[in-house]
């Protein structure tokens, strides 16, 4: 990469005072909660060590006195609360803020490590601009004048000749939801894409059919006596992770069961008191296998199921019968007998008896279907909303009702997107304010040109890393016809931001301000806020920033939902409702209403004399109405009638949990597309053959120490884990001569599926990789690690293979490029051999199903 600098100002790139502490306290930390073993018990272990007694505080003494400043971690997407710990301008230290109600005052080594990150010497911290050829790295800095006004200007044109969908904005993580929204439905452009189809789609459509009101479920853990996992790594990369991993392990102390089905034997799996090996994919069959024992035997709540569910339990019976353990055992491995005894386990459990799944389940072509099946054993049981049982909560984040954002809020855009309304698949989008958006197709329908793209911003989302079939991104992104501008936010530089054409430098969470929250593990909604702890870096800017003064620029009304001054000006009229508003945020970092209690069985509230006044019965259904639903124009559900009790029910169209679900049938006839309205089992395909003894499944996944692309430019975390070798079983690697330690050739195929994009059996990619030889994997899988092959973002992040000088300031200078003892270490880019794989239901990418050949070399 070179810089031409000539037309930038003279900042040095850090101008904050030193503390050389400040790197001994943060890696000291960060191998004291045993984060170098790669354990799980490297978050849970920082229970007892990372803890602060209050925010706003001061700690320690002379020289080394600093000040607690409470945010909120985004090292990962469970944005656990944090105290920075702040002295003479610098962080020194990250612990968790013991008032969040989610994490408790714990964090994980990312956690710890943000310090590294936001001290990381290939920070991007000014803007620039490309002056070679798009992907040559050759750059000039420039002015925050100079890119404004090139990009409004650019905006302004799309816009203003009527076709603003043109303008296409890809996020990753995005923490900021309410700034992000604003600006785009401001300019009016419906071509948002989030990654929801590479992380949790299925999962999250399996449970809106089921329950209606969330799409999220959120077991009460630390009450359970009996946790069954289908593939939920929760002690190293779950989205609840922390939070998760506390409250298990607080029942695990009193005696709580977990049993695991995993491919692979993650730590989560290491934690279990029994880990079955299972077939990729099988994890529903798995479950309609227990359920088929429930039913026969009788041990199911079928008082609470014939109440509560729209379809009866004996018809759930006779739909299980196929499903006997023993056609279980036979496609998934688990022995017949196991899944009999769990399933009587379980249900003699309940109702202090849960589910968790996760990617292991959903990520597959059939992942719906695992899920609906999966979550159906909970109703089976009666354990749904019940203490120690299936819960949920309907707000994923805090209180939008009693936390309005301040006014004038834009309306969402009318115009149309191809490629964002992803009608390809029938339940994408087919769940009120849940947006699923099929992501992994954007690139591929960009380059058939299903939609013309004038603009594209990326921000925090590195799909050129980190989507399927990357090579594919990158060449679409590379395209100036198909992408004629793209401009990059983002903190470091990676494979994306080598493709733009404009790189605006964003501040870590570190030193920005935003409103956040996560599903409540405590049934509680909360809010929190993200505050900066120490001053941005460089040039470095928030969103919050940059899109007001974008808006004001493109103008043509879009300035009028901007009218607020400063970021701090805006938050302070948010947080007005709160006693004590912005200052007791700032000061604690946390708020959630004393006058909430848990959210335990909603459904059985009655409806009060109040809500019933004017409403009308229907007798057959016993649902009950009032007034009209404004958006569809029919008569509004408020409850339901059972044994003679107005209730409030669950929010499906039947008030009932719907395991019979006519709403998704519909969905698909939309489409011509069968979508079974029952938790059905449907093998893959291109897993139904007797592969020769090469072709194996290729399975994905994270360690404790690395999510998604933030972190691999993180020196401490690298440091703990820079590589990701091919995991083969032993015996597997017996019948084909290979060795620990041996170089692989892999091969990656489509799948031969009609029902998925390109499916048509061909190849994807390959790549050279080593073997580790381990017991701890299936004989028919190879897995490899998602969290590493970076070729760009500096000398950590690619173990010394990108050696030039940062493209933000030039010349890097940090004395612990000499200590990089792992350069030349080996790592691949497991995403460039992944096909785009939708699931043909709701879209979630596919990926543990990916086909491939190896070969010694």
């Amino acid at each position: 990469m070179t810089t031409d600098t000539a037309a930038a100002d003279t900042e040095t790139p850090d101008s904050s005072p030193t503390a050389p502490e400040a790197w001994e306290l943060g890696r000291r930390d960060l191998l004291r909660i045993g984060a170098a073993a790669g354990a799980a018990i490297a978050g849970l272990g920082a229970i007892e060590i990372v803890r602060d007694p209050k925010p706003s505080a001061q700690v320690g003494k002379g020289a080394t006195a600093a000040t607690a400043i409470p945010s909120m971690c985004q090292m990962c997407t469970t944005a656990c609360g944090i105290i920075g710990h702040v002295a003479h301008g610098r962080l020194l230290r990250i612990t968790g803020n013991p008032e969040d109600p989610n994490n408790q005052g714990s964090t994980c080594g990312k956690g710890v490590a943000g310090t590294s990150v936001l001290y990381d010497p290939f920070r991007m911290l000014y803007p620039l601009k490309r002056v070679g050829e798009r992907g040559s790295g050759k750059w000039k800095r420039i002015t925050w004048e100079q890119a404004y006004t090139e990009i409004a200007d650019r905006l302004r044109e799309i816009r203003e000749r009527g076709r603003p969908e043109e303008f296409a904005f890809q996020q990753g993580r995005n923490r900021s939801t309410d700034i992000v929204a604003r600006f785009l439905n401001a300019y009016g452009t419906p071509s948002q894409f989030n990654h929801r189809a590479l992380c949790s789609a299925n999962r999250r459509a399996a449970i809106a059919t089921t329950i209606g009101e969330s799409d999220w479920d959120l077991g009460d853990f630390e009450n359970s006596q009996y946790v069954l996992n289908f593939g939920s790594n929760w002690a190293e990369a779950h989205q609840g992770h922390i939070p998760v991993a506390i409250r298990m392990m607080r029942a695990r102390r009193r005696g709580a069961k977990l049993v695991t089905f995993e491919t692979r034997m993650s730590n989560t799996a290491a934690l279990s008191d029994e880990w079955f090996c299972v077939k990729p994919g099988t994890d529903g069959l798995i479950a309609l296998a227990m359920a088929n024992v429930i039913c026969r035997e009788g041990l199911w709540d079928k008082t609470w199921f014939d109440t509560w569910s729209n379809y009866s339990a004996g018809k759930f019976a006779e739909h299980v019968a196929q499903y006997t353990p023993e056609r279980a055992e036979r496609e998934s491995g688990v022995p017949a007998e196991d899944i009999t005894r769990i399933a009587r386990e379980f249900a003699a459990a309940a109702p202090r008896c849960t589910t968790i799944c996760n990617r292991g389940s959903q990520s597959h072509r059939n992942g719906y279907y695992n899920d609906r099946s999966i979550t159906a054993l909970n109703a089976l049981v009666g354990n749904m909303g019940k203490k120690g049982g299936w819960c949920w909560h309907p707000q994923s984040a805090w209180d939008e009702d009693f936390l309005p954002e301040p006014g004038p809020v834009p309306d969402k855009p009318i115009r149309k997107s191809i490629i964002a309304e992803a009608k390809d698949w029938p339940l994408a989008n087919a769940f009120e304010g849940k947006k699923m958006k099929v992501a992994e197709v954007i690139y591929l329908w960009i380059q058939q040109r299903r939609q013309k793209v004038s603009a594209l911003m990326t921000y925090n989302a590195d799909t050129a890393w980190s989507f399927p079939e990357g090579k594919l991104v990158r060449s679409v992104l590379a395209d100036e016809e198909l992408i004629p501008f793209h401009v990059c936010i983002d903190v470091m530089y990676s494979e994306t931001s080598h493709l733009a054409d404009i790189i605006l430098p964003w501040t870590t969470y570190l030193e920005r301000w935003d409103i956040d929250a996560r599903p409540p593990q405590g049934l509680i909604d909360y809010v929190g806020l993200r505050q900066p702890v120490v001053p941005p870096r460089g040039q470095s800017k928030d969103i919050r920033e940059i899109f007001p003064e974008l808006g004001r620029r493109i103008g043509g009304g879009m300035e009028e939902y901007f009218p607020w001054k400063t970021t701090e000006e805006y938050l302070e009229e948010y947080f007005k409702p709160i006693p004590g508003g912005f200052a007791h945020m700032k000061a604690h970092g946390v708020w959630m209403d004393p006058t909430k209690k848990p959210f335990y069985e909603p459904h059985l509230r009655r409806l009060t004399p109040e809500e019933l006044d004017g409403s009308h019965e229907d007798p057959e259904t016993g649902i009950i109405y009032k007034g009209t639903d404004e958006k569809t124009g029919k008569p509004a559900a408020i409850g339901i009638r059972i044994h003679g009790i107005a209730r409030r029910g669950f929010l499906t169209p039947s008030r009932k949990a719907e395991i019979h679900s006519s709403f998704i049938v519909g969905k698909g006839k939309e489409l011509g597309r069968n979508v079974e309205p029952l938790p059905v089992y449907e093998p893959i395909p291109s897993h139904q053959h007797d592969f020769p003894d090469d072709h194996l499944i290729m399975t994905s996944y994270k360690i404790n120490v690395h999510n998604g692309h933030r972190t691999m430019q993180s020196k401490w975390l690298q440091e703990i884990s820079h590589t990701n070798p091919a995991l083969l079983n032993s015996a597997t690697a017996k019948k084909l001569g290979i060795g620990s330690g041996d170089w692989i050739e892999v091969v990656s195929f489509r799948p031969i599926d009609p029902a998925v994009p390109g499916g048509d059996g061909s190849q994807v990619g390959t790549l050279r990789t080593r073997v580790r030889l381990t017991e701890g994997v299936h004989p028919i899988v190879i897995a490899i690690a998602h969290n590493a092959g970076r070729s760009v973002g500096g000398a950590y992040a690619t173990s010394g293979q990108d050696t030039a000088d940062n493209p933000g300031y030039g010349k890097t200078a940090d004395a612990d490029l000499d200590r990089l003892w792992w350069k030349g270490a080996i790592s691949v880019p497991q995403n460039d051999l992944m096909p785009i794989y939708p699931d043909p239901v709701v879209g979630g990418q596919a990926y543990h199903d990916t086909v491939v050949r190896i070969r010694k070399v």
